[in-house]
């Protein structure tokens, strides 16, 4: 029984050292075979294989073994975009190396637990068992809440929440170990016991997998939203665009009919009624023509919208622009950066009793285009040094794809209350 014990810890040991190379290489790389039973395969082959070798107990041979099978499947199996196989090679051996140090740690640790509780009189095979288990969990979550976060290729930060799951994990994980040390220090053998500690390992494997997953399924989920909200915003300023070019379409329709009409006034004498004729038709011209703010004619054509809808609900807007070059950002960022923060300041500076308006000022500073965003507002409330939005489920949405197309350029935002103003001021790279 006890060679069976033996074995099964020198499986779980190498089943968790298998399970986090394999996480680290499929999250780190592009696999070079499109079936997946080829890498399942690969995974139970090593598993048996550095099973065997660490059974012989010679600790040149297991060394040798692991940083040899992880280095020879990073070379063969996955590549990049930029192939550096080396490389690869290299960050896998490192990380094995990591693992090594760990499960050495784990060793000590316990050592230092038991020589602390003044506990000596433990059975070999549970004492071996009880170092499995906690090299095992010092592995675990040194790849989780270290490597994992430093050698990470997707830009996809780390939750709070994750670190607070990963903490309340690692936490009752240890208070078990503890429970378990107390039951073994008498020198009985409890196969229950045994049993727990191996679900402990896998249970903890798998959770602080689950949790990751989860939060990068969630952290994508609200980049959809964003990309939603985008394309919405995107679409419903084209339909916008297009009733304007109805509309210039149906005055230039009557244009003829206009200048006749016009003619025949002056022709009849009547040059005060035509001249208030020429100006109704300006009138109606007017809007259809942007005002030339910038180089950047999508910008020119926004601010002319916003100015036009800030006119209609009563706010007051003044613009100053230096000579500086727009052209460099894109339509749909245009589109996404001004369009969100207007209609922000819009919707906040409608809501002030009293004198409502909007500032808008851009210039540069330091070789960066610096655009500033000031409006009356009401009390604004934060969270995570963000306003909090009222607009329910996808409130805020707005705000994230203005950092998302901020980020294109190099750029960060700051956002600000003083008094009754609230203040956005964006820095972008030409």
């Amino acid at each position: 029984m006890d060679k069976f014990l033996y074995i099964m810890c020198n499986f779980l040991s190498c089943f968790a050292v298998t399970a986090i190379m394999f996480q680290f290489m499929n999250s780190r790389y592009k696999k070079s075979n499109h079936r997946k039973y080829v890498y399942a395969l690969v995974e139970v082959v090593i598993l048996v294989c550095v099973v065997c070798i660490n059974l012989m107990n010679v600790s040149l041979l297991k060394l040798v073994a692991w940083f040899a099978v992880f280095g020879i499947s990073a070379y063969f199996l996955y590549y990049e975009d930029v192939d550096k196989p080396l490389r690869r090679m290299l960050e896998c051996e490192a990380l094995m190396f990591c693992m090594v140090v760990c499960e050495s740690l784990g060793v000590f640790i316990l050592r230092w637990i038991l020589q602390a509780m003044s506990i000596k009189n433990i059975n070999a095979i549970m004492l071996r068992c009880l170092e499995v288990t906690f090299s095992a969990l010092i592995i675990i979550f040194f790849y989780y809440m270290v490597i994992s976060r430093l050698m990470k290729k997707s830009n996809i930060p780390y939750s709070k929440s994750q670190y607070v799951f990963y903490s309340i994990i690692l936490g009752y994980s240890f208070i078990n170990m503890l429970a378990i040390i107390e039951i073994f220090k008498q020198g009985q053998i409890n196969y229950l016991c045994m049993i727990n500690m191996g679900c402990i390992v896998l249970a903890d494997l798998y959770l602080l997998y689950f949790v990751k997953m989860a939060d990068e399924k969630n952290y994508y989920e609200n980049q959809v939203k964003v990309l939603e909200q985008q394309a919405k915003m995107q679409y419903e300023y084209y339909l916008e665009q297009t009733k304007k070019y109805d509309k210039t379409v149906q005055i230039l329709h009557d244009v003829k009919k206009h200048i006749k009409a016009i003619e025949d006034l002056y022709l009849a004498g009547q040059e005060q009624t035509a001249g208030m004729y020429m100006k109704e038709i300006g009138g109606l011209l007017k809007p259809l023509i942007p005002t030339q703010y910038t180089g950047n004619p999508i910008l020119n054509i926004l601010l002319t919208d916003k100015e036009i809808l800030m006119k209609d609900k009563g706010i007051s807007m003044e613009i100053k622009i230096d000579n500086v070059s727009l052209e460099f950002i894109e339509p749909i960022d245009v589109t996404t950066i001004f369009g969100n923060l207007l209609d922000n300041a819009i919707e906040a500076a409608e809501k002030v009793e009293g004198n409502k308006w909007i500032y808008m000022k851009i210039g540069s500073r330091h070789q960066m285009i610096v655009i500033r965003i000031e409006n009356s507002c009401n009390t604004v409330r934060w969270k995570n040094d963000m306003p909090m939005s009222r607009k329910g489920k996808n409130g805020g949405i707005g705000l994230l794809n203005v950092k998302s197309s901020i980020e294109k350029y190099d750029g960060y935002i700051k956002l600000k209350q003083e008094n009754q103003k609230f203040i956005a001021e964006l820095f972008l790279n030409s």
